[in-house]
């Protein structure tokens, strides 16, 4: 909260008075903001809605909410949000300060669910109409009319209870000319033809708008739509609303088409009679005929049910907590190290074993074929090196590092002194002095000319070192990386 909102909440909380402890602002309005706050005198959370001054500076509108929201005052219905207080402060700056105290409801509006979801099912809609019928109900019968139902103000909580929230305010907007407010009272979308052409505004106005939101729910649309409020209400006044689809049982179709006619005098007259009908329907029965016989009794309140059940589970509560996120209303998640993704420890296992018994048996067959014991370089000319000087053309032969120039060594036939090896010997003699070099009589016995230098008998004439051999295995290791 930045500084220019703490000044303005602490210049709120000396208007309020100490009856009341602002927490947050939870909701904007054309009219209003409203505020969480703690009700110090009765132990529980309110929410208070603080009027605009534009609003409040207006004897006429002022005069009119008054007598709306004391009249709320004397509403009990569980499907309607409470009203427990309403105050009028004289600002330090000679303005009104007005506000009204209501019942806090922890849920999320019809509007934002239907945002989210895109439509309801058929089971779960009519469980919404029947409860906000109901709260309707108990307004008509105290001879008052709410003016402005629409999904904005239709709260569900996580039990999935309907309540109807903003009574009294769309009254109290029709003393303020449009001119200087540039707002309609009721929403365009849900206006009823009478009220968008400036009629006597009466309950069965309340249910034409009840019946848009149930076309809204179970259609995904509404069933007008336009580039402007004028074109909008203008819909609402001539054109009939489009067929609702098939998927949808003929019955509820018939209930919505009863809610949407143009004339007053053909529609439920009152949320009793509206909230009678959706129960018929609920039953797998047809609507009854507004004032007919069947619609004298008065609507019992309607019991949870499955769907009532499922409709709680599908809201999501708008108000958060410490640690939530606002705009998705899940609390973040922080991975377990259960929950964490493992890495595929025995396949790493593996694919060591495979590698090491590659190495092993390289050096196995390496042993047996005197790979490892003849093979270094050439720089020496003792006995042990001649036998080594034979090893490099053998692996050059086998991993293509440098290719030969002259046939493998390990010919069936080699003469003691023959041409085929002019470049060794002259290799021998030219590194070394005569007197160190060693006698054909000398090599004879290390090479013999009817087997290669792979016998038994060169690893015991020569002891390569410990590195020779670790240099041998690096060299294996290479020529299968590059294969």
């Amino acid at each position: 909260m930045s500084q220019e909102d703490i000044t303005g909440k602490d210049r709120l909380q000396e208007l309020i008075g100490a009856d009341y402890r602002l927490q947050w602002i939870i909701g904007h309005g054309g009219m209003s903001t409203v505020w969480l706050a703690d009700d110090v005198v009765n132990d529980r959370e309110v929410a208070i809605k603080v009027l605009r001054p534009e609003f409040s500076d207006n004897r006429e509108f002022l005069s009119r909410f008054r007598n709306e929201a004391q009249a709320a005052e004397n509403i009990d219905s569980e499907h309607v949000v409470a009203t427990y207080d309403y105050r009028e402060v004289p600002d330090p700056a000679g303005h009104t300060f007005c506000f009204i105290v209501m019942e806090y409801v922890r849920g999320e509006s019809l509007a934002d669910m239907l945002e989210r979801e895109g439509s309801l099912p058929e089971d779960l809609a009519l469980d919404v109409l029947e409860q906000a019928a109901h709260g309707l109900s108990v307004i008509h019968r105290m001879n008052m009319v709410h003016r402005d139902i629409k999904p904005g103000n239709m709260l569900i909580t996580a039990n999935g209870i309907v309540k109807i929230t903003d009574f009294g305010i769309a009254k109290a907007a029709a003393a303020v000319p449009l001119t200087r407010t540039g707002m309609v009272v009721g929403t365009a979308q849900y206006v009823s033809p009478e009220q968008a052409q400036g009629k006597e505004v009466t309950s069965a106005s309340d249910v034409y708008s009840l019946g848009v939101v149930g076309y809204e729910m179970m259609a995904g649309r509404r069933p007008f739509s336009g580039d402007s409020s004028v074109s909008v209400a203008i819909a609402h006044i001539n054109q009939a609303p489009p067929q609702m689809p098939v998927s949808i049982s003929a019955q509820t179709r018939e209930l919505i088409g009863i809610s949407l006619r143009k004339d007053p005098g053909r529609r439920f007259p009152n949320g009793n009679e509206m909230a009678l009908a959706v129960s018929a329907v609920r039953l797998g029965q047809r609507p009854p005929q507004p004032r007919t016989s069947a619609m004298m009794a008065q609507a019992e309140a309607p019991s949870p049910s499955a769907s009532t059940a499922m409709l709680g589970k599908v809201a999501r509560p708008n108000t958060v907590a410490t640690g939530v996120n606002p705009a998705t209303g899940a609390r973040p998640v922080t991975m377990t190290q259960e929950a964490q993704p493992k890495g595929s420890g025995i396949g790493i296992g593996l694919f060591i074993a495979a590698l090491l018994a590659v190495i092993i048996g390289a050096v196995i067959y390496a042993g047996t074929t005197g790979i490892l014991f003849n093979g270094t370089s050439d720089e020496t000319t003792t006995p042990e090196t001649i036998t080594e000087t034979y090893t490099p053309t053998v692996e050059e032969t086998t991993s293509h590092w440098v290719p030969p120039t002259t046939a493998p060594r390990t010919t069936s036939s080699i003469p003691e002194t023959t041409s085929q090896q002019p470049t060794t010997s002259e290799e021998e003699t030219s590194e070394e002095p005569t007197s160190e070099q060693p006698t054909s009589s000398q090599t004879v016995p290390q090479i013999p000319t009817s087997t290669p230098r792979t016998s038994a008998t060169v690893p015991e004439e020569t002891s390569a070192p410990a590195d020779e051999l670790v240099d041998a295995i690096n060299g294996l290791l290479e020529v299968g990386g590059a294969q």
